[in-house]
């Protein structure tokens, strides 16, 4: 396993491979979570399917969109690290 921080670079990479959404695996309360990158073909990030949300919660786990964190990785408004299986 390989973790990498939430930056702008390392989001960037994730998108070019083809993920556009990323899953905590703890609490989405946590102070510093960890993520997997995780690729949804039917997944559509208009504002009606996300409520404008860039964050959701699921069953206590965030979802991140990817596009949006990039967005708001500039302002270096996120924090967390990947965790990649390769």
């Amino acid at each position: 396993m390989i973790f990498k921080r939430l930056n702008y670079q390392t989001l960037q990479s994730l998108r070019l491979q083809g993920y556009n959404i990323l899953l905590t695996i703890g609490r989405s309360e946590d102070e510093n979570p960890i993520y997997f990158p995780m690729k949804m073909e039917s997944f559509n990030s208009t504002p009606a399917n996300t409520n404008s949300e860039a964050e959701q919660t699921v069953q206590g786990q965030k979802i991140l969109v990817l596009d949006e964190a990039i967005q708001r990785s500039l302002n270096n408004d996120l924090n967390g690290i990947i965790q990649l299986d390769h």
